[in-house]
This record gives structure tokens, sequence and C-alpha cells, in this order.
């Protein structure tokens, strides 16, 4: 008599959950690194202590960035551009995670074609390609 029986879970719902899974680990990892260092260093553009102080204040966004010193809240490419920064650490740390859904719908939508799924397959594709049209920012 087997000890396990088979799982009712189909391939494709595993490795759409272990992929979301393990970006996610990463993810909050990266999270939490960056806000220790951001935390620690001592010269960076975007003082974590001022930030948070004014978050805790009750400042509106524009308030802040000006008190930092900043025209205008930083872009994704003033956080790629610095990585090494703590800010910069959480902030792809952050977007890894909320990105990771992208992959996973793409290795799902491969093991949904290999279990014979074809509609399903497509559907994720089509899926996963509609989120990267609008992660991505443009418009019609």
């Amino acid at each position: 008599m087997r000890l396990y029986q088979k799982s009712l879970i189909p391939i494709s719902g595993v490795i759409y959950g272990q992929t979301i899974y393990w970006l996610t680990l990463l993810s909050s990892c990266l999270v939490l690194l960056g806000t220790i260092i951001s935390f620690l260093e001592k010269d960076s553009p975007i003082p974590a202590n001022q930030l948070l102080q004014s978050v805790i204040d009750g400042k509106s966004v524009d308030q802040i960035w000006h008190g930092i010193g900043l025209s205008a809240a930083p872009d994704m490419f003033f956080f790629l551009a610095n990585p090494s920064f703590g800010e910069s650490i959480t902030m792809i740390g952050i977007g890894i995670g909320v990105s990771s859904v992208v992959p996973a719908t793409f290795f799902s939508a491969y093991f949904l074609k290999k279990s014979r799924n074809p509609v399903f397959a497509v559907l994720a594709v089509m899926a996963g390609l509609l989120t990267c049209f609008a992660v991505s920012g443009i418009t019609l």
C-alpha cells in the first residue's frame, strides 16, 4: 500500500506557486536588506530617517520631496542608476516581488501546454503579455 497518493494539484499550478513563492522570498530579503542599509548609510541622497519622519508627520508627497531637497519624487530610473543605495535595493526588491507574476504565468503556460491544455496555455500567455503591456505604461 502506498503512503502517499498522487497530488491532485496540476503541475502548472505547482510551478506557478513555486515561482511566486521563491521570487517573493527573494524580494522580501532584498527589501529587508535595503531597509537596514538605508537606515545605516550616512551619505544617502534620500535620508531614511528624514523620509520616515516626514511620513509620520503627515506631509504631502510634494512637501516630503521638497524637504529632502529633490524637486520631484524619484522615478525607477533613479533607483536603477544608483543600485548601491539602501532605498534602491528596497525598490528593486519591491519591483521583483510585484512583477513575479509575469515569469510565473509564462512558466505555468509552458506546463499547461505540456499537459495538453492548449486553451489555458494560450490564455496564460495572453495574460502574461497583457501584464507586461500594463506594466510598461504604454498608452494607446
